[in-house]
């Protein structure tokens, strides 16, 4: 299982079980404090995925006014619609209005739109997610599902012009569980890239990869040398090196994570790099899978931002901006305390820099 796992997809995406919908459409900019700018500038943008701390119409609309208060990018989750798109597809409505809500609301607050669309099940990242009746079990080698990704990438670009295109989330845990799907969704890539770009060629399109095990050091997975090479099937179609990363997983904390941890990373693939997300426990997990603490998360944090400055990253998306109030079932319960703010949304050790961070401004030329 891919580590940013079904949290983000069941309590962001519109149309799952459950799920808030998207923030109401409106045109109208929403009225927010000004941002004091404190400290050097950065080169990258700062903000957070869509994921609310409760299900609810109300919380999710807050994930995006934190996301403006506090950053510049909001992160949503986008599920296939893969009937939508199928020969004799109908029109969806409900799509057609969550193309609308999130732009707008995006729009209306300031923020860069980050849209993942990803083909496959973050349960199984070897399975396509959410197949039609008539479709069950099939793969990519399908010409009518090949088509249909294509054309929903194709659609995503037009109608929501989005600053940000993932095509496919933490695409090596595809290639760890089906190579063959991974290599069915290499091949498809390229087709869906030349797609965003034909209707929107300022969109910056990419895959991200899961960082701990590109690095083989997921320590529930069996170990392998880092695999740089996945990079380069990529590479001539990719805008930038997306990474997710949740070193929590991997070290019991913060001081333990290598000090080239982040820094390789641009002795191997020659692209401006994205913390798409990263995130750090902020206590200890089941099963002893970490002992971190918010001290811990702090420090994690304060060494994340001075890397993406050595980098000169161009993105650096938190989680979550908050912990969510409700049960988060496994394997997904392992993220539910990397929230820089806690259940009843007070901040922890590490909001502060995270505050600090966003008065920063923005160098100039930053994309």
């Amino acid at each position: 299982m891919g580590l940013v796992t079904a949290l983000i997809v069941t309590a962001a995406c519109a149309g799952a079980p459950d799920a808030p919908a998207a923030p109401a459409p409106t045109a109208s900019p929403v009225l927010l404090p000004p941002r004091s700018q404190e400290g050097p500038p950065r080169s990258y943008r700062i903000g957070f995925t869509a994921t609310p701390a409760e299900l609810t119409d109300e919380s999710y609309v807050a994930a995006f006014d934190l996301a403006a208060r506090y950053g510049e990018v909001i992160v949503v989750p986008r599920a296939p619609r893969w009937a939508s798109f199928l020969p004799g597809g109908a029109e969806d409505d409900a799509l057609v209005a969550l193309t609308v809500s999130e732009r707008q609301a995006a729009a209306a607050r300031g923020l860069a739109l980050v849209v993942a669309l990803d083909p496959f099940d973050p349960a199984d990242r070897g399975r396509l997610a959410a197949l039609p009746a008539g479709y069950e079990g099939r793969d990519l080698s399908d010409p009518a599902l090949r088509r249909a990704f294509v054309e929903e990438a194709r659609y995503v670009a037009a109608n929501q012009r989005p600053a940000y295109l993932s095509l496919a989330s933490e695409i090596n845990s595809t290639f760890e569980r089906d190579p063959t799907a991974y290599r069915q969704f290499t091949a498809l890539y390229r087709e869906a890239y030349r797609a965003v770009k034909e209707v929107s060629p300022e969109t910056r399109v990419f895959v991200t990869f899961q960082y701990e095990e590109l690095l083989g050091v997921v320590p529930w997975l069996p170990p392998h040398v880092p695999r740089w090479e996945l990079v380069a099937d990529f590479r001539d179609r990719l805008d930038l090196f997306a990474l997710s990363s949740f070193p929590s997983f991997a070290y019991a904390v913060a001081r333990k994570v290598p000090p080239d941890y982040y820094t390789r990373a641009a002795d191997h693939v020659g692209l401006p790099i994205a913390f798409l997300p990263a995130g750090f426990a902020s206590s200890p997990g089941r099963d002893g899978v970490n002992s971190s603490t918010e001290p811990e998360q702090r420090r994690f944090l304060v060494r994340l931002l001075g890397d993406a400055d050595a980098l000169g990253a161009e993105l650096v998306v938190w989680y979550l901006g908050r912990d969510p109030r409700y049960d988060v079932a496994r394997p997904a319960d392992l993220l539910a305390s990397t929230g820089l703010r806690d259940a009843e949304d007070a901040p922890k050790e590490a909001w502060a820099i995270w505050e600090q961070a966003a008065k920063r401004p923005l160098a100039a030329g930053s994309p």
